[in-house]
């Protein structure tokens, strides 16, 4: 997920950075094209009927007078042609697709996560795709038993507590090395120690390119499991959420209904942590500024890592904001529910810096 995310951020920039947008209205179009709905897979699917009615949503909020004229109309009417084509021709395989078109060039993203269909004129409208992205979240269950190991990647999508499952690897195959081969070993202490070592080695592989965008579940032997957990790299480590009473042969959907509510806990209080470090930064040694008019002056001098927001966000008046902090190459994180409501209560933004003023 996590190169996915930075592809995204870096076709948006580089379509963003090279086209006026400050001056020049962008189109943003959000599409659901998810062919799991079977409306989608109709001879006329739901998504070019949707995309339409966005089309004339959009054009009757603007100036009658200029839409009268034949090549406004042409302009919109072009436009919409394009769009439908591009998604068609380009025949996109995620849940659904975020398009930005400044009425000639074009570009499109696939997202992997589902997107109302909704059209925006005007400013980029990148943060409901930026949200989108945040509130999916990968939970790697781990199964250990014995000589064996499962592993079941799990999504939650956090404003609707979804819960969606990928198909089952066996730990061996998830992270190329020979798990299975230890079934013949001895059961003995010696062994304990060779395969806790190796799983660690293997989960330690694989995690530490993923430290940002994953989440640890540990099940099955549960002293196992404990005791690959306290081999593991500490960054690794610390990605583990929980150490659960799962049985190793467990369905998949009983493991992930499990998990669902696990997952929710945990991505709830993550987000107040998150506000209440930025507060703590702010108020001892200056690593963070909140409100808006500190935002914007650490955003020019450079010092802003990450941008926090809440969400939803009804207000488009941190829209340029946003875009200038995705275009500097920050992060920027969202916090939902809980963590929302506090961090509105100061100011409704803040931001971790690299660095405070006076450092």
């Amino acid at each position: 997920m996590k190169t996915g995310i930075t592809e995204i951020l870096e076709t948006f920039k580089e379509f963003v950075s090279t086209h006026d947008y400050l001056n020049n209205p962008i189109l943003s179009v959000y599409v659901d094209i998810d062919s799991t709905n079977p409306d989608n897979r109709r001879e006329q699917p739901a998504w070019q009927i949707n995309l339409k009615n966005e089309f004339k949503r959009i054009e009757s909020q603007l100036d009658a007078d200029e839409m009268k004229r034949w090549d406004n109309q042409k302009i919109w009417s072009d436009t919409e042609t394009m769009i439908m084509n591009y998604i068609q021709s380009e025949k996109p395989t995620g849940r659904s697709i975020a398009l930005f078109t400044d009425f000639k060039d074009i570009i499109g993203v696939d997202l992997p996560v589902p997107m109302k269909t909704a059209i925006y004129y005007g400013l980029p409208q990148i943060k409901h795709l930026l949200f989108a992205l945040d509130q999916y979240k990968e939970y790697s269950v781990i199964l250990l038993s014995g000589s064996e190991a499962r592993i079941i990647d799990v999504f939650l999508t956090r404003s609707t507590n979804e819960i969606t499952i990928e198909t089952e690897h066996e730990l061996s195959r998830r992270f190329g090395r020979k798990a299975k081969t230890l079934a013949g070993d001895r059961r003995d202490k010696e062994f304990e120690l060779r395969f806790v070592r190796e799983m660690a080695t293997e989960i330690n592989q694989y995690f530490l390119d993923h430290l940002e965008d994953s989440r640890i579940i540990f099940g099955g032997n549960l002293k196992q499991a404990v005791n690959v957990k306290n081999a593991l790299n500490p960054a690794v480590r610390n990605l583990v959420v929980d150490i659960e009473a799962m049985d190793f042969k467990l369905p998949d959907n009983d493991i992930a209904e499990i998990i669902r509510s696990i997952a929710y806990a945990y991505e709830q209080d993550h987000d107040v942590l998150v506000v209440e470090n930025l507060l703590y930064r702010f108020n001892t040694n200056g690593t963070a500024v909140i409100e808006k008019q500190g935002v914007e002056q650490a955003l020019n001098e450079g010092r802003v890592k990450t941008l926090v927001l809440p969400y939803p966000m009804d207000t488009e008046e941190f829209d340029s904001l946003i875009v200038e902090v995705v275009l500097s190459g920050a992060q920027i994180e969202f916090v939902y529910g809980e963590g929302a409501k506090k961090l509105n209560q100061y100011g409704g933004i803040g931001a971790e810096l690299y660095y405070g003023r006076f450092t």
